[in-house]
């Protein structure tokens, strides 16, 4: 499964290959004012040929919950629209830090696409390895993209209550969030977890700005409690790290993983739909 993966060196020497698209979706964190500008930041320093995708420009923002999946229609539209084709072998990357990218790379293989790989270190290794960097935005011609879903991605939050004590539930919010004992970057949530679910802060499946290796994150999971290859719902404070635990677990075989994502902007909300454990 490593295969999801290329290197700054892979990246470099194949900047010029037919068909290659590149996007940054660097996407600035919740809580962090004001929000940081990383579309201002793309047009200054980006890897050549990169194009720009914030999360939010893809996804459903019309629920009243963060960037949820849209339609199979409207992500073809959008990816049509960026010039991205079914079949386009598509490097995906961000600061290196697995926040966004993840989020992307699922959205885009659970929709069809051929060849999605993330970069191992994202930009801040390219940049720090002194390779070429360009400014000014890139624009592809429109082309066709088709997304089909071929199963169930996500479940619902009345899912989640139903699979409480029968199905693994793993949060990659930090610590001290899942805990209670530091506030939501969001207002208007109570703090604490999904009961039963398990504290796998998704900072923990990097190192020194690059993604673990295999046995690593097989040693992280399984020392947080992880039980792999078993069934499991991916949650976080917005269902945009979840997806880096999904990967994580992909990179290691696990393919049975779904995301709940209404994650804590829902499940925390001022109610009482839901049930709520601080420890």
């Amino acid at each position: 499964m490593r295969s999801s993966i290329v290197s700054t060196d892979w990246l470099a020497s194949h900047l010029n290959e037919p068909g290659l698209v590149i996007i940054d979706c660097r996407k600035s964190k919740p809580g962090i004012t004001p929000p940081i500008d990383f579309y201002g930041k793309y047009l200054a320093e980006h890897i050549p040929g990169a194009l720009y995708v914030e999360v939010d420009d893809i996804s459903d923002c019309s629920t009243g919950l963060p960037h949820m999946l849209p339609t199979a229609e409207a992500f073809s539209q959008s990816m049509s629209e960026r010039g991205i084709r079914n079949d386009s072998s598509i490097i995906l990357y961000d600061e290196g830090d697995l926040f966004s990218a993840p989020r992307v790379w699922w959205m885009l293989k659970s929709f069809g696409a051929a060849s999605v790989r993330i970069l191992d270190g994202g930009l801040n290794a390219w940049v720090k390895e002194g390779k070429t960097v360009e400014a000014g935005e890139n624009v592809l011609p429109t082309a066709t993209f088709t997304a089909t879903l071929p199963g169930e991605v996500v479940v619902s939050a009345d899912q989640v209550k139903q699979a409480i004590g029968k199905v693994q539930i793993i949060d990659a919010r930090s610590l001290g969030r899942f805990k209670g004992e530091l506030p939501e970057p969001r207002p208007g949530l109570h703090g604490g977890h999904i009961p039963g679910s398990l504290s796998v802060p998704f900072t923990e499946l990097t190192q020194d700005g690059q993604i673990k290796s295999p046995q690593a994150l097989e040693e992280t999971f399984i020392r947080l409690g992880v039980a792999l290859n078993q069934p499991t719902i991916a949650s976080c404070g917005s269902g945009v790290t979840a997806a880096a635990l999904l990967f994580g677990l992909h990179l290691l075989g696990s393919e049975e993983v779904k995301i709940y994502d209404g994650s804590w902007a829902q499940w925390g909300d001022i109610n009482e739909d839901y049930p709520i454990e601080t420890h």
